[in-house]
C-alpha cells in the first residue's frame, strides 16, 4: 500500500479515522456511515469555529483504512476478500493474534495522512480506536504495541458498541485512564457485544460521555444521535471555556 506524504498541520481540513467492525472493510464501513458524513461535518464545524485555540477549519475529511488482516485467517492463500479484520481472539481471555500489526497499521496510516482530530470507531474499530487514543496519549510502547510516531493526540474519539481487551497484557492501556474524551455508544437490543462490556471500556476513560440507542449492533442514524453527537463535540471544544464559567460561579 502507498502512502500520502503528511499534509501541514495549518491544513483548514479537518480529518477524522474511521475504523470498521470485524468482517466488514473502509469501503463497507465508508457505504454504512456515508448517511452521517454531512451532519458530522456540520455540527464539528460549528463546534470548532468556537474554540479560539484551534483551526481555522472550512471542511472535514473521513478516512476510512480497512483491516490488516482477512476476516477468515484459515482462507486460501492469495484468495481475494473484502471482509477484514483488526484481530483473532477471545476478547475476554486470549491476547489477541494480529492485533499488535493491525494497531501498528492504523499509527502508521494516522502519520502518514494526517494529523487527525478524532476517530469513531464501530465494535472491534471501537476496541481499536480506544487503544489508538491510548498509545497517542502515553507516548510509550505498552501493552504488547510499538509506539513510534510523531502525530499528537486526538481531540476525542466516538465508540460505538465498543469494548474493553481483558487478558492482563493490555491492562496498560486502560490503567492509567485514557484521557481523550469518549463518546460512548450502546444500542439496547445489541446481542453481539454486552453492555457490561462496552461499560468497563467507559470505566476505563477519565472524561466518558454515554449515550444509549434502542437498537441492535449498527451505527446509529437516529436525530437524537446526532443531537447527542453535537453536544460531545461542543463539550470537547468548549472544554477550557466551561471550566472558566464554573470557576466564575463558584467564586461568586
Amino acid at each position: 500500500m502507498e502512502f500520502k506524504k503528511p499534509q501541514s498541520p495549518t491544513s483548514s481540513c479537518a480529518k477524522v479515522l474511521m475504523l470498521h467492525g470485524h468482517g466488514q472493510s473502509g469501503q463497507f464501513f465508508r457505504c454504512k456511515t456515508q448517511f452521517l458524513q454531512p451532519s458530522v461535518e456540520r455540527i464539528l464545524l460549528n463546534s470548532l469555529r468556537k474554540d479560539t485555540t484551534r483551526g481555522p477549519f472550512e471542511s472535514v475529511e473521513f478516512y476510512y483504512p480497512s483491516g490488516f488482516l482477512p476476516a477468515d485467517p484459515d482462507r486460501t492463500h492469495g484468495e481475494s476478500t473484502n471482509m477484514r479484520a483488526w484481530g483473532h481472539g477471545d476478547v475476554e481471555a486470549d491476547r489477541i493474534q494480529g492485533l499488535e500489526f493491525s494497531v501498528d497499521h492504523v499509527l502508521r496510516f494516522i502519520e502518514t495522512h494526517g494529523p487527525f482530530i478524532g476517530i469513531m470507531g464501530f465494535s472491534t474499530g471501537a476496541t481499536v480506536a480506544a487503544i489508538v487514543c491510548s498509545l497517542l496519549e502515553k507516548r510509550k510502547s505498552i501493552g504488547g504495541f510499538s509506539f513510534n510516531i510523531n502525530h499528537p493526540p486526538l481531540d476525542f474519539a466516538v465508540s460505538i458498541s465498543g469494548f474493553t481487551l481483558d487478558h492482563p497484557t493490555y491492562t496498560p492501556l486502560y490503567s492509567p485512564k485514557i484521557e481523550t474524551p469518549i463518546l460512548h455508544v450502546i444500542g439496547t437490543l445489541d446481542t453481539m457485544i454486552e453492555e457490561s462490556q462496552s461499560l468497563r471500556l467507559r470505566d476505563s476513560c477519565k472524561d466518558p460521555s454515554l449515550y444509549y440507542f434502542l437498537g441492535t449492533h449498527h451505527v446509529p442514524r437516529s436525530d437524537d444521535f446526532l443531537n447527542a453527537l453535537a453536544l460531545f463535540f461542543e463539550h470537547v471544544y468548549n472544554m477550557n471555556e466551561n471550566k472558566e464559567d464554573e470557576w466564575e460561579d463558584l467564586e461568586g
